[in-house]
């Protein structure tokens, strides 16, 4: 007998009715599992129960919560969507499709699906917190509190949402609400270690140190292997002065989190700035090594721990009469160390002592190879990272007529022949760059490079120069400088491009922020107005860079978020090697232009932010080139510059005087002699130039230094007085932390370390303290 229609859908109510029977069986048994944690249960609970046809968006949404658990992100997404397709008024699915979205990094999108959530259900506490949350990441610090105070009011008893809005407080600056949020957080959950540690990370900034120190160990006690509470106890050992357990405990946190920017930042400013020998070698050596693979800093930095660990080893290898013989120990520990040879081609090592070491070894390789002795794959390897340290510092070496007859020798052997070339070519570079010579460039690209010293002995002589002048080629039009000075400083610097670095300090997106907060952090102050276009995440600052030079303070703005930078300099050598180094880091938001700083208002616009540092002293008139500026500058907007210090230069000036006595010129030949006299003791007046004075150490900074065509000097005074000539005021010097604590403890009453006054009379006590340069900011008002 055949069914009716009646029939028919009779049993398929009854079917469905069965399969919703079990499926809420099923359903309560996966939930039983999910809640005690067994989540491979639940899961096999969760999909038996899509497989039996049942659609429910609750069971898709624990699946999702499971894969997201399990760190299964893309299952995670797909669970989600399909229990927001089966009911689009499902708000839990997207409130958790946000909260992923977020630890994803993908603001926009967690933004969208949050918002869908709470329109859904306005006064759900969790989506709102993860609001907070995900506005806070995108720098919305006002809407992020809203978000997370309405939060509270949902759920006062959430200690997940003081939390938040402790982190939020910190970011605002406001301490004391950021430490009260937080304590309540720990009332409500007295054993929360992120709680704890955030607690330490208030208290440090509030300079209770003993306090802060408390609290990050009692967080380790609860969770020893959190990388950000390690982290951050480093830091409070460092202000504290411990600088051994500082290092220690932030190489633990790289151990557990080994991509950690801030960790790997913290790592370098230790090795920076720790006390000669304060460093214990067990954590050195890691330290040092974690430093040298990297590519987004300077390692200009780190020829202070180079010296450290080398210099002795130099010393006792340079006792032979001859360096490179079978009995030299100490040489073949040099030759064999990665990082020796790693430090050669990474950064300009500044020292007498290794530059005569690197002399005399230089010599006795161009020997060995003009007799057709045999070089060895050791000496091979150790040659090639010495000519890309001779490249760095310019071939500032000096040499000998003997050397320049065989270097002439080796040129004219090596000819065209392929094998003649992989002989000589290493060593020919230690006295001039490859891209320089006349041997075929398919000779030159050929030469093998098995390993990183000799990519970089190549990259660095050959293929590095060309992609320099290819993108000379593209800076159409000429320059024609404002003034004599102007044409003899765009002469010096198309000669020597100022300064040649391998790498540079980039910072990392996580690390990136607003203008603002960079100027707050560097100049100690929290009470600065600030246009809108400075402190809005949406907004794009317009940033100029005047005096760009090779670019690597281009790099260093990229600290700066969304910002815009037009970056402009009088040489074309160094726009095209800023240009090079720029492009190498992925640095799509810069304009580049050729100009003189007196021109500037032909760009016809308005600036934001301007950096001006090492640029106005050696214009013909410096207050001339800062109203130019300044005429481009936004009122309110902000300006770093930095000015020779004259009380800091004493011994520069007299190094200069006795050139301009003697009439040396400004040629390689002539820089090469002069620093030999001085090597040699012969200049009795300026000996201390070479313990003080890195730039020394290399051609086109020792022409910088001591060469210049134009310098003017500055004391605390004077800036005061320019400053106020051109409508700026004063907001803070950037200073190492040790020149900071000194003047506090000198002036503990000037709570914001702002006064020129005091200022003047630190320095006339210290007289080099600005060493470096006067760095500071100021306003236009």
């Amino acid at each position: 007998m055949t069914d009716t229609p009646s029939d028919k859908r009779n049993k398929a109510n009854k079917s469905r009715a069965k399969i919703i029977k079990q499926g809420e069986a099923l359903a309560r048994e996966a939930i039983k599992h999910h809640v005690n944690g067994n989540l491979k249960k639940a899961e096999m609970a969760y999909k038996e129960i899509i497989n039996s046809g049942l659609q429910s968006p609750i069971i898709f949404s624990n699946l999702g919560a499971i894969c997201q658990t399990n760190g299964r992100t893309e299952e995670a997404i797909a669970f989600y969507k399909n229990a927001i397709k089966i009911d689009q008024r499902h708000h839990d699915a997207f409130s958790n499709l946000g909260a992923l979205y977020k630890d994803l990094g993908q603001y926009n999108q967690a933004l969208d699906a949050t918002v869908k959530s709470l329109k859904l259900k306005p006064d759900n506490p969790i989506a709102l917190l993860n609001l907070g949350s995900i506005y806070k990441d995108l720098g919305k610090l006002d809407q992020a509190l809203t978000a997370t105070v309405k939060s509270i009011e949902q759920n006062p008893n959430s200690a997940d949402s003081f939390i938040n809005l402790g982190s939020i407080y910190i970011e605002l600056g406001n301490l004391d609400q950021a430490l009260a949020s937080t304590l309540k957080s720990l009332e409500l959950n007295p054993g929360n270690p992120i709680a704890l540690m955030n607690l330490g990370s208030i208290y440090r900034d509030l300079g209770n140190l003993d306090q802060a120190l408390a609290s990050t160990l009692k967080s380790l006690e609860m969770k020893p292997k959190n990388p950000d509470a390690l982290m951050n106890l480093g830091g409070i050992y460092k202000e504290l002065g411990r600088f051994n357990e500082a290092l220690s405990s932030t190489l633990k946190s790289l151990e557990h989190k080994a991509d950690s920017p801030g960790a790997i930042n913290n790592v370098m400013v230790l090795l920076e700035q720790a006390p000669k020998g304060a460093l214990n070698t067990r954590d050195l050596n890691p330290a040092y090594e974690l430093l040298l693979k990297r590519t987004d800093i300077s390692h200009r930095k780190l020829t202070g721990i180079f010296l450290q660990v080398f210099l002795p080893k130099i010393q006792e290898a340079s006792k032979p009469e001859t360096i490179i013989n079978d009995t030299n120990r100490a040489f073949k520990t040099l030759a064999i160390d990665w990082r020796f040879l790693k430090s050669l081609a990474l950064t300009i090592l500044p020292h007498q002592i290794i530059e005569l070491f690197f002399t005399r070894l230089r010599k006795e390789i161009l020997i060995i190879t003009t007799q057709k002795k045999e070089i060895t794959p050791l000496i091979r390897t150790l040659t090639e990272a010495l000519a890309t340290q001779c490249y760095l510092n310019e071939y500032i070496y000096a040499t000998s007529w003997e050397e320049d007859k065989l270097l002439m020798q080796a040129i004219s052997e090596t000819g065209e022949q392929q094998a003649s070339i992989n002989q000589n070519l290493a060593i020919i570079g230690c006295y001039m760059p490859l891209h320089a010579t006349h041997f075929k460039p398919d000779l030159i690209h050929n030469y093998p490079t098995p390993d990183d010293t000799s990519k970089s002995f190549i990259t660095t002589q050959f293929i590095e120069p060309s992609q320099e002048s290819e993108i000379k080629k593209l800076l159409h039009g000429s320059l024609k400088p404002s003034n004599t000075i102007s044409q003899l400083v765009q002469d010096m610097y198309e000669e020597n491009p100022y300064p040649r670095y391998k790498y540079s300090d980039f910072t990392h997106e996580s690390l990136v922020r607003p203008i603002s907060n960079v100027i707050e952090m560097e100049t100690k102050q929290k009470d600065l107005f600030f246009l809108n276009k400075l402190t809005d995440p949406e907004t794009k600052p317009q940033l100029l860079i005047a005096g760009c030079g090779t670019g690597s303070q281009i790099i260093s703005a990229s600290r700066y978020k969304n910002t815009q930078i037009t970056a402009i300099d009088l040489s074309r050598s160094s726009l095209a090697y800023a240009i090079r180094k720029t492009q190498e880091y992925g640095m799509s938001n810069i304009t580049f232009k050729q100009m003189d700083i007196l021109n500037v208002s032909s760009l016809k616009e308005i600036f934001d932010v301007i950096e001006c540092s090492g640029v106005l002293h050696h214009m013909q008139n410096p207050d001339e080139g800062l109203h130019a500026l300044v005429q481009q500058l936004n009122p309110g907007g902000y300006i770093q510059l930095g000015l020779y210090s004259k009380s800091a230069r004493k011994v520069i000036t007299k190094t200069r005087e006795y050139i301009r006595k003697a009439g040396i010129e400004a040629s390689a030949k002539n820089i090469r002699e002069f620093r030999k006299k001085v090597f040699a003791g012969e200049i009795k007046e300026i000996l201390n130039l070479l313990d003080s004075w890195k730039d020394f150490y290399s051609l086109s900074e020792c022409r910088d230094l001591c060469f210049h065509p134009q310098e003017h000097l500055f004391t605390i005074e004077k800036i005061e007085r320019l400053l106020g000539s051109q409508g700026l005021r004063f907001c803070g010097f950037i200073i190492p932390t040790e020149i900071e604590s000194l003047y506090n403890s000198r002036f503990p009453e000037d709570v914001k370390i702002t006064s020129l006054r005091n200022w003047g009379i630190f320095e006339k006590e210290n007289p080099s303290a600005f060493a470096s340069m006067y760095q500071f900011w100021a306003q236009k008002i």
